[in-house]
């Protein structure tokens, strides 16, 4: 809430007039009386400007769950998940806040005006009652810029919030993406398991005829019959991990997409081909480090100011009303403080604000650590692989030569049952080696998206607040 800027003026021309010749007092006093009725109005009027009101848990529950709408194309569909993620929302509000905190370090610089009316009996035998009103007003000049850096310093923890809320969103772009690419690869294993079961399922019922008739050799039986086992209990472990999977992207989007195809070239569009170490200066992480470590630095100014002289400029109107007997009193000067000896606070809170700027600028060290050896592993994992995928690839294109191969010696009875389901189990892990590599390489290239801060700018996300 804004005064009127008349007292400011009046007031701060009183205090600059004063050395030629004597304040005009009664105009002093009017003025500040009518600025006392101002603010009272204008605090009555401002009651209806709570805008917060009260949940209940269950209606706070009620709203928590994912609910995304499944349209477009992916990128579309994750900006609408990360936008409505409550880590994000929780981010930008925390910006919001350390804007209003600024805001009010600011304000702290202008005219600082209270009022206070008293009211009550003053002599009960003589039946004397009355009301005062009391107007007080305070300038700070000079506090050896204490208060210019803790504005400072409310300005840099700013700039670290809306860092902060930027590497948010981020975060959640990648849990998001991540969901995805795991949905993608359990439901293209669990896929390619079951065509297999489906090719092998002949093969299956005729090693149980075999088992049952207690025909053919029975150790080639009993080691069809443990390849048999194995691939159910694949099956199974991939049926587990894709339930886990949706679970995970229901949590995210509350809902399946239609078609769970992850495009194999949309990640790698966007990963940049020369990954330098301006990327990771220039990052979020780096850049909250970077302002927490400036804001300590203006807060340890702040702390230190302490130790000097503060010169402030007050002001004191007292209105008698009614029947009372107290007399009008009207006061405008200078005021000079010096703090003597404090038992030696001040020198504990200089110590504790220098081990708050060693420790933001050790944290802002290690965070550039991590984030160089986090691209740098990242970097190394891609390179392995693409290797990894031609390899299981070409493995994968061996095995099926070797499965048409045994297949027909099966017919003529030059192989076993045993030996085609071995081949089939070995091509299924070739082939699910691949898709889990493809995966791999995908959450590699999501890392560093994330490091670099290139995630929400190659998502279109809006970071308007």
């Amino acid at each position: 809430m804004k005064l009127s800027s008349s007292a400011a003026i009046i007031m701060a021309s009183s205090f600059i007039l004063s050395g030629c010749k004597q304040p005009d007092i009664s105009t002093l006093s009017s003025a500040a009386t009518n600025i006392f009725s101002k603010v009272s109005a204008e605090v009555t009027g401002a009651k209806d400007v709570d805008k917060i009101t009260s949940l209940k848990i269950g209606d706070i529950v009620e709203k928590s769950p994912a609910k995304v709408k499944m349209k477009g194309d992916i990128k579309e569909i994750v900006r609408s998940a990360v936008v409505s993620d409550p880590l994000v929302m929780s981010a930008r509000a925390n910006y919001k806040a350390r804007s209003a905190s600024v805001n009010i370090s600011k304000s702290l610089k202008d005219f600082q005006f209270s009022g206070t009316i008293y009211g009550g009996i003053e002599d009960v035998t003589d039946e004397t009652a009355g009301i005062a009103a009391v107007l007080n007003a305070n300038k700070m000049i000079y506090d050896g810029g204490k208060l210019d850096n803790r504005i400072s310093a409310d300005e840099y923890y700013a700039v670290a919030a809306l860092g902060e809320y930027e590497l948010v969103l981020d975060e959640s772009a990648v849990v998001a993406l991540r969901a995805w690419v795991e949905l993608h690869r359990y439901y293209t294993l669990n896929e390619l398991i079951s065509s297999r079961l489906g090719v092998l399922g002949p093969m299956i019922s005729q090693l149980e005829q075999v088992a049952e008739a207690g025909l053919g050799d029975a150790a080639m039986v009993s080691a069809a019959q443990r390849t048999v086992s194995m691939i159910q209990v694949t099956q199974t472990d991939v049926e587990q991990r894709l339930a886990q999977a949706e679970v995970g992207f229901l949590n995210v989007f509350g809902n399946l997409p239609a078609s769970t195809q992850f495009d194999e070239t949309l990640l790698s569009s966007a990963v940049p081909v020369n990954i330098s170490r301006d990327l990771i200066v220039e990052s979020p992480a780096l850049r909250v480090q970077y302002a927490k470590y400036q804001a300590a630095l203006a807060g340890l100014r702040s702390v230190k100011a302490n130790d000097s002289i503060n010169l402030g400029f007050q002001s004191k109107i007292q209105r008698p009303f009614g029947e009372s007997e107290y007399d009008s009193d009207e006061s405008l000067g200078l005021v000079l403080t010096k703090t003597l000896y404090n038992g030696g606070k001040l020198g504990s809170e200089i110590e504790l604000a220098e081990a708050e700027v060693n420790a933001q600028l050790e944290l802002f060290k290690s965070n550039f650590r991590v984030g160089e050896r986090t691209l740098k592993t990242a970097q190394e994992t891609i390179s392995a692989m693409d290797k990894a995928i031609v390899l299981a690839g070409s493995n994968a294109t061996n095995i099926r030569d070797e499965i048409t191969y045994l297949r027909r010696q099966l017919i003529i009875g030059q192989s076993t049952l045993d030996s085609v389901l071995s081949a089939e189990a070995r091509l299924y892990d070739a082939e699910a080696k691949e898709i889990d590599f493809i995966a791999e390489r995908h959450l590699a290239e999501l890392t560093i998206l994330a490091v670099t801060g290139l995630l929400s700018n190659f998502l279109n996300i809006d970071k308007n607040l």
